[in-house]
């Protein structure tokens, strides 16, 4: 053998060597897709459970917080309704009052009109029986039937008065339901005020009654921010407040300063602060809003 049969031996050996050596590494790093995707456990080298597997978790949870969500929606829908009527109804009440008032007030002034027509009459009869007092004795009985004339009239007037005290007391008590009624109009219009909202204002913008758990809990600087499990997607929305509970103990309240679909991060208020706050404490959204007067 030449030295040149020599030199293509040995390019040929050395390139087989090489192209063993592709195969082996691309076996190695070779990935059995079927059992990534159909893989119900973990693997014995730390691999995670199959993509079939986790696509059904996540679809089985999605439907459990699609399921939360309708049963949120319904409540806050029924709530909502709720204080609709009850606003409706105050003011029709307030209406049907001021209804009353207003008739009253009417027949009030009739009766003092009335009064005083009677209480000319009785001047005026007055003066009658000191011009028939110089009269004769012949004129005495028409004296006697004048008196009884105004007697009555005097009792029709004593009654007059009566009623017409009856109906200042009675003007005075309907005055008084009417400042009433307008202290709670305005004390329920300071509430809508306080939210930002007006009788004709839906509360849609209410905070969801719904409850998560704090995953994470970060400080910075001065500050203290927790993330939660409650984002956009249940209903939160920036500026919300939450309340913080381990078990049955109040730990504080925090603001909502970000969403996403699924989470939210909270700044813990330092002046409501009433125990530390670690992870997996529950939080729940506020219920301060209420609608009813006085």
């Amino acid at each position: 053998m030449n030295l040149v049969g020599k030199i293509f031996v040995f390019l040929i050996f050395s390139m087989s060597v090489v192209f063993m050596s592709f195969a082996v590494m691309i076996y190695a790093t070779h990935t059995n897709w079927k059992q990534e995707v159909l893989r119900t456990e973990r693997g014995p080298r730390g691999e995670k459970i199959g993509w079939k597997k986790r696509l059904e978790t996540v679809k089985l949870k999605n439907d459990q917080l699609q399921s939360q969500k309708r049963n949120l929606e319904s409540k806050i829908a029924t709530e909502q309704a709720a204080k609709r009527q009850e606003i409706a109804k105050l003011e029709s009440q307030f209406s049907e009052l001021d209804d009353q008032y207003n008739s009253l007030e009417a027949t009030y002034l009739e009766k003092v009109k009335e009064l005083s027509e009677q209480l000319v009459k009785v001047q005026n009869q007055q003066n009658i029986l000191e011009n028939l007092r110089e009269e004769n004795e012949r004129m005495r009985e028409d004296i006697k039937m004048a008196r009884s004339e105004i007697d009555k009239k005097f009792k029709k007037m004593l009654k007059l008065v009566e009623q017409n005290n009856q109906a200042e007391g009675e003007t005075k008590r309907l005055a008084e339901r009417k400042k009433q009624l307008i202290e709670e109009l305005k004390s329920a219009e300071r509430v809508l005020s306080a939210n930002n909202l007006t009788k004709h204002t839906p509360v849609d913008n209410t905070p969801p009654s719904i409850d998560g758990v704090i995953t994470r809990v970060k400080r910075l600087k001065d500050n203290i921010y927790v993330e939660v499990t409650v984002g956009s997607d249940d209903g939160i929305r920036l500026g919300h407040e939450m309340e913080v509970y381990r078990g049955g103990k109040y730990l504080g309240q925090i603001e909502i300063v970000r969403t996403t679909p699924d989470k939210s991060v909270g700044k813990v208020d330092p002046s409501r602060q009433q125990g530390q706050i670690r992870e997996r404490d529950r939080v729940e959204t506020r219920r301060s809003l209420k609608l009813t007067a006085g």
